[in-house]
């Protein structure tokens, strides 16, 4: 069985193999329970639970699904599939969460485990960031006015049916999402133009984005961006709504206009740079990202909704 630790935006999520012997004893704590799919999740930033997949019919007991969820956070109502099996209890599920956790000590660094663990333990969604609103998003809007370069701000309008279906959703990340290009590979900064970047922090990523053309001055045809880190592990990006609202992509999960808390990122009270980010704690600003990507000419149809 691999097993995958949902819990990154940006970069794609850390997964390894069980031994036979430990699938064995995963198999016996789900046995004949009501287990989540594996698109049953609340697109929240930060720990998402873990997914369990088989890859070989050989080794799933008769009855169960190919791939499930193990712990973490459901979407309200969701259905859990066959009615007369019982599910996980809370303490079912995160004992169980404990285990998987220990079984990728050897993928996951020390820092990511006690994360998790804290987060499994207090069934936590995270603590969002106490800043004040402040006016850096119009302030670099007047900063590139003042600046003279031709430019237009054309945000698009909300289109979440676009990349909120099978055949994307699973594809693409955050990336993918504030840059308005489907490319179906869980987009890097920087990788279109051949420089990436592995250091999480603002500056590298902002440079390595800075190569696809996604920078602090406006020129051309943009679209209103925000970037945030969670230090040392992972990046996030939000990307600005014609409606006026903020939207975003977390990971492999739906697109949503919503923070961490469930509220709307409406723009005005609530913007990337004060909304609950879970462990994204750390906000670099906002930037421009151009309306046509980079190097994106030779792959047609892969866009989200027209600028108009």
């Amino acid at each position: 069985m691999l097993i995958t630790l949902d819990i990154y935006s940006g970069r794609p999520n850390p997964s390894w193999l069980l031994s036979n012997k430990d699938a064995k004893r995963l198999f016996e704590r789900v046995a004949d329970r009501a287990l989540a799919e594996e698109s049953a999740v609340e697109g929240i930033l930060g720990y998402r639970g873990f997914v369990a997949t088989a890859l070989g019919d050989e080794e799933l007991p008769r009855g169960m699904p190919s791939s499930f969820r193990v712990a973490g956070p459901l979407p309200e109502g969701v259905s859990l599939g066959d009615e007369t099996l019982r599910a996980l209890s809370s303490d079912e599920s995160d004992d169980s969460a404990l285990w998987l956790l220990q079984t990728g000590r050897h993928v996951l660094g020390d820092d990511l485990q006690a994360f998790v663990s804290d987060q499994v333990s207090t069934r936590s969604l995270g603590e969002g960031p106490a800043e004040p609103i402040a006016d850096e998003e119009e302030a670099g809007i007047e900063a590139a006015r003042d600046s003279k370069a031709a430019f237009v701000i054309a945000n698009s309008a909300y289109n979440p049916a676009f990349w909120n279906n099978p055949a994307a959703q699973p594809r693409n990340n955050c990336y993918n999402y504030a840059m308005n290009y489907r490319s179906d590979t869980f987009a890097q900064p920087g990788s279109i133009s051949g420089h990436p970047t592995g250091v999480m922090a603002c500056a590298n990523v902002a440079t390595a984005a800075n190569w696809d053309g996604c920078t602090a001055v406006c020129s051309g045809s943009n679209h209103l961006v925000a970037l945030v880190i969670w230090p040392g592990t992972d990046y996030h990006w939000y990307r600005r709504q014609r409606e006026g609202f903020w939207a975003h992509k977390p990971g492999g999960t739906a697109v949503r206009n919503t923070d961490n808390a469930g509220r709307v990122i409406n723009g005005t009270t609530l913007k990337p740079q004060n909304c609950n980010r879970g462990p994204y704690t750390v906000f670099c600003g906002y930037r421009y990202a151009p309306n046509k990507v980079a190097g994106s000419s030779n792959q047609p149809g892969r866009w989200g909704l027209p600028v108009r």
